[in-house]
Formats: structure tokens, sequence, C-alpha cells
């Protein structure tokens, strides 16, 4: 069942009553296997569809509805709940469209809700348990160590922005999310050296002196000289980081990831070579890159090296595999396991499995929310629950 597609189409009656009821038999844990599949498939299927699940389906948004059915009469507490669930910025006639599907959706839901009054006035030892937990771990930021070439180690997230170093030949400014290095006058004979390194739940940019763009993902490291040599352009990867490479036809661009190497002239690529990988994978979006001097990429294109330094290639999915860079997940028909690790390295949590899983999951949601918004995602499938304690995350059927 597409229903996205079918939204576009016609938003029908129909259609909003049936997620209605898939979004209710959630809430009772009433739904048989394949409607939890099909629930799946829709929430997964746009980002407002999640914002009206996450929603809809939050604990403590259930109680706040049952609090205002016994204040209010039903008519306005429906009224008052449509309205919020109106999302605006659409374009005119579409926005209707959206607004009377997304509200009926809610209404019906909410309407439903309140006969679970009862529900929630049992002992808790009668109800379903709910699984939340109060604990949660944070998103990632913007974090980074800098080590300058003397062995200096400077936190960027305690320095203000502007120049943080500077010499005859070189200066380095910094802002909220990146570093840039300008050329003040030909280098010395001896290259320098610098280090950017992020934590565990930390990402950072930096433009080196060539001009060349890094985007650093979280419990990664980037080697590179504050400035070039005169024959060739050579940095060092460990984690994962997007390059937007400045063109230089006269100095080739080698980036170095464990025992592989990417080699370009200008191009945009994203490398994933995270310790915990069984695997370095090389995105191409933009140009060209040869993969250890012997297999070219051409865009949309992506190629894998194992530990051997066999490389095979196949299409990339561009949108899952540089959604980090843009401040999302993007999963579709992910592995539970490669789920994880991204949050791990994202939210610093320490992953525990209670039970094996093999499941695939489909879902688009913010880098920017708590992990509990995203698990809560995943659970909608009841193929997985997780339990939060200081920051591990175990997960479990």
């Amino acid at each position: 069942m597409n229903t996205e597609d079918e939204f576009r189409q016609d938003p029908s009656e129909e259609l909003a009553k049936r997620i209605a009821f898939l979004i209710n038999g959630y809430i009772r844990n009433t739904l048989t296997v394949p409607e939890h599949h099909e629930l799946d498939e829709w929430v997964s299927s746009s980002m407002k569809n999640q914002q009206l699940f996450e929603e809809l389906t939050d604990p403590d948004n259930i109680k706040k509805w049952i609090n205002w059915n016994n204040r209010l009469s039903s008519k306005a507490a429906l009224d008052r709940i449509k309205s919020r669930m109106e999302f605006r910025q659409a374009p005119k006639v579409l926005q209707k469209r959206r607004i009377w599907f997304y509200s009926t959706i809610a209404a019906a839901v909410i309407c439903s809700i309140f006969f679970l009054e009862y529900w929630f006035q049992k002992p808790a030892f009668e109800r379903p348990p709910i699984n939340v937990s109060n604990h949660d771990l944070p998103p990632g930021g913007y974090h980074a160590v800098l080590t300058l070439a003397n062995g200096m180690n400077i936190l960027l997230d305690t320095v203000k922005s502007g120049k943080i170093g500077a010499n005859n030949d070189l200066q380095i400014t910094k802002d909220n999310v990146e570093l840039k290095y300008a050329i003040l006058e030909k280098m010395n004979s001896v290259i320098a050296m610098d280090e950017l390194n992020t934590p565990p739940g930390g990402e950072f940019q930096v433009r080196l002196s060539d001009g060349t763009k890094v985007w650093l993902n979280a419990s990664s490291t980037l080697k590179y000289p504050e400035q070039f040599s005169d024959s060739i352009r050579k940095v060092e990867l460990s984690g994962e980081a997007y390059f937007e490479v400045a063109k230089d036809a006269t100095h080739p661009f080698i980036l170095s990831a464990g025992n592989n190497n990417v080699r370009v002239l200008g191009t945009h690529f994203n490398v994933n070579n995270y310790a915990d990988n069984q695997e370095t994978i090389v995105t191409l979006a933009e140009g060209s890159v040869k993969l250890n001097g012997s297999v070219i990429l051409s865009p949309g294109e992506e190629g894998s090296i194992d530990h051997s330094g066999k490389i095979k290639t196949g299409t990339a999915d561009l949108e899952s595999a540089l959604a980090w860079k843009d401040g999302q997940f993007i999963f579709k028909m992910t592995p539970l396991e490669q789920v994880m690790k991204q949050v791990s390295h994202w939210y610093n949590a320490r992953i525990f499995y209670q039970d094996n899983i093999s499941d695939h999951f489909n879902a688009r949601i913010p880098r920017d929310v708590p992990v509990s918004k995203l698990l809560h995602l995943l659970e909608a499938t009841n193929q997985v629950h997780f339990k939060i304690e200081d920051k591990t995350i175990t997960v479990m059927r």
C-alpha cells in the first residue's frame, strides 16, 4: 500500500479512516502483523506522517487530551486538536486538502482516545506496558577538538567565532560550525599537519587551504596539512566525512582511509570508514573518483572495499548516504544493526542486543530530536522495542 501516492491522487475519507484505525490499533496494542507493516509504511512515507504519528501516540499527549476531555465538551476538544494538527506552509489548493486529510485522521484518533480514559485509570499492573523510559539521550551537535601541529588542543565548543590561530603563512578562523584556513604567504618547507576530531555526538565542518570543504560526522578524525604541497593534496580520514573537493587539475586530491585511498581532481563524495564497519564505503555524488588506483566510480555509484581490498560497485542511494550531512536520518529497508550504529555514533550511546533481530526498517527523522523520538518510530513496527538506561540502549523483541 503506497499511501503517499494515494494521498497525492485522492486523499479520500476512506484512507484517512484507515490510518486512524491503524493508529488506534497501535495505541490499543491490537494490530496484526500485516497491519503493523501497513502502518509502518504510511509513517515512513513522509515527515508530516511521522509528525502526526508522534503527536498522536505520545503517552504524555494522550493523558493531556484525556484531561482536556474532562474540562471541555467533546466538540470543543476536537476543534482544539484539529487546529493543532493543521500543517501550514502548503500550496493553496494542496494546503486545504492536506489540512483536511491530517485533521480527519487526528479527529478520528482523538475521539477514540477519549474512550481510553478507563484504560489509564486501571492500576498499572493491569495495563499493557508503555515502553517509555524516564531517561533519554539528547542529539549530537557541533562539537570538535582541533589539534594544531604544535600539539595545542583547542576545544572548539568553547572558542568564540573569529581568529583562533595565525602566523606569517596562515590564518585560521572559526564560526559556529566551520573552521576556515586561508593562506597569507607562500608556505614554509616544513609541512605542518593539523587534526580535527569530532567526539561521539559531534560534527563539524572545515574549509581547507585549497578551498576544499569537508563535513565531518560524529566519532571521526580528519588529518590534513595547514598548506598543501606543490605537487599533491593529501588528507587522512577515520570515520565518516563528505568532501567537496576544489578543482585543481595540476594537484590531485588523495584521501587515505585506512589501507584504502580515493584519488580525485575535483568532485563531491562521501566516505564511511568507521572502525565498526566491515568495509569502507565511498559514495559519489558528482565528478569522478578512483579507488585504490584501479576502480573508477561515476556519479550515483557506490564502491565498497572490504578488509582484503576487494572492491564491489553498484548504484548508490544518495539520499540515504548523504542524509546525515543534511541533518536527517533516512532508512530504507535498512538492517537494524546499521540503524543502531548510526544511533550509537550520533547519540553517544552503547548498544546492547538482548535479542537477535534481523528486521529491516524504513524511517525519515531529523537528527536534532532526542533518541526517544527515533526509537518510538522504530517501535511502531512492533518488531523491536528499546530500553534506555544512562547511555545504554537495550534492543529487544
